[in-house]
């Protein structure tokens, strides 16, 4: 009897709730995470206007939101492997959902400055631990499930921008907007916090030597660590300058109206979306290696094709492709940050995380400097290169093999 093998689906998590429930449950952060971030970018015009910010109070307001999220990921990984990624989830959705309306609330710049620093602090700190918890339910699901639960974050991004837009048409105060989405979100908390995970001492702690009772330094850690980070700044820095460079590209450069510019980024968007409900089948036809490396070329071939391009439907082919290849690489190095040895999936996530984020940050302005200097196709043209390091990095994604690991295989088979 204790060797049929057991649905996935069926199996119960440290919460006694079925496995299943707390998958969704982690879609459910990432659809929500989605859905509040866009739900912030959409109604940014109206809080420069509320708040009469120039473009440059305005750039340093985006600012306060970034570091309040690069502070936040490492500490967030120091509190998961500590106390366990559930509490930290339900820390971060605490700060981040009531940040949320206290942003179109506060009195002065110096008070909406603390409460976007707030908001970016909750940002960060829910983005490492939700991913955390997608790892340990992608790992005891014992299949790839990671791209698809990222996808979920797309769809509420997706979402939120266009409630976001619709809500802007009518004419709603931003404070309103923000205070009914919270409200709403609010609601979801308790049954999607009560159905995650509650990590195993040995996945919330650090790993310690046994003679020694010191923390464990294995060889390479940091090595893999900085890789997988690399990779992620590559992506994350292409995935900025699609968000801030698309529409400009199709506007000035190839004399595109404005309206339709916007189809640029929207069909990366959209094109990201639909490779990551695809992509943890690609990941068990391919191997994660594998699909990083084909997933990295066709994203180069996209944009080689839209630095080339002199039609817009060329372009939007391209933009189409930069989605598709982008889309499963970062899940697929946040999936290895959970398979690395004696690293907490909590510290591993949350310094890729950084990395990446810092990609994210520094890519666009650097693309605005090179095309300043040059020209914006030559500065987008330089993603090549980047894209092209990801592909070659794609190593460190290889499994490894170890004496432990094949004793345990041939313990499962032989059961």
């Amino acid at each position: 009897m204790n060797n049929i093998a057991v649905p996935q689906w069926i199996v119960r998590n440290d919460s006694g709730n079925p496995l299943t429930a707390s998958l969704w449950a982690v879609r459910g952060l990432f659809f929500l995470n989605g859905f509040l971030y866009a739900t912030w970018a959409t109604r940014i015009p109206a809080i420069q206007s509320q708040f009469q910010l120039s473009h440059a109070a305005l750039g340093v307001a985006l600012m306060m939101v970034a570091l309040g999220a690069v502070v936040a990921m490492p500490t967030a990984g120091w509190l998961c492997s500590r106390w366990g990624s559930r509490r930290v989830v339900a820390i971060s959705l605490l700060l981040y959902i009531a940040g949320l309306p206290l942003v179109a609330l506060m009195p002065s710049l110096t008070a909406l400055f603390i409460a976007l620093l707030l908001f970016g602090v909750g940002h960060g700190m829910l983005d490492v631990s939700m991913n955390v918890q997608a790892v340990e339910v992608e790992r005891r699901w014992q299949r790839p499930i990671n791209s698809s639960i990222h996808a979920l974050w797309s769809v509420g991004g997706l979402s939120g921008a266009i409630a976001g837009s619709v809500i802007g048409l009518w004419g709603l105060a931003a404070g309103l907007h923000f205070a009914l989405v919270s409200a709403l979100l609010s609601l979801a908390i308790v049954p999607i916090v009560t159905r995650l995970l509650i990590e195993s001492p040995t996945a919330a702690s650090d790993t310690r030597d046994e003679e020694t009772g010191a923390p464990s330094q294995p060889r390479g850690r940091n090595r893999a660590l900085i890789l997988l980070g690399a990779i992620a700044f590559c992506i994350m820095a292409g995935e900025g300058a699609m968000a801030d460079w698309s529409a400009v590209l199709l506007n000035q450069v190839l004399g595109v109206s404005e309206g339709l510019a916007a189809t640029g980024y929207a069909t990366f968007a959209i094109a990201m979306a639909a490779g990551r409900f695809v992509g943890d089948r690609l990941s068990m036809r391919l191997g994660p290696m594998n699909q990083v490396r084909i997933s990295g070329l066709v994203a180069l071939a996209g944009l080689l094709i839209v630095v080339t391009s002199s039609h817009l439907a060329l372009a939007l082919l391209g933009f189409a492709m930069i989605g598709g290849g982008f889309a499963t690489i970062v899940p697929a190095v946040f999936s290895a940050c959970g398979r690395l040895d004696n690293v907490p999936a909590g510290v591993a996530l949350a310094t890729v995380s950084t990395i990446g984020y810092f990609g994210f940050l520094l890519g666009p302005p650097l693309i605005g400097f090179v095309a300043e200097w040059l020209s914006l196709r030559i500065a987008l043209g330089c993603l090549s290169v980047t894209t092209l390091a990801s592909v070659l990095l794609a190593t460190t994604l290889a499994p490894r093999t170890t004496a432990t690991d094949d004793t345990s295989q041939h313990d499962r088979c032989a059961a």
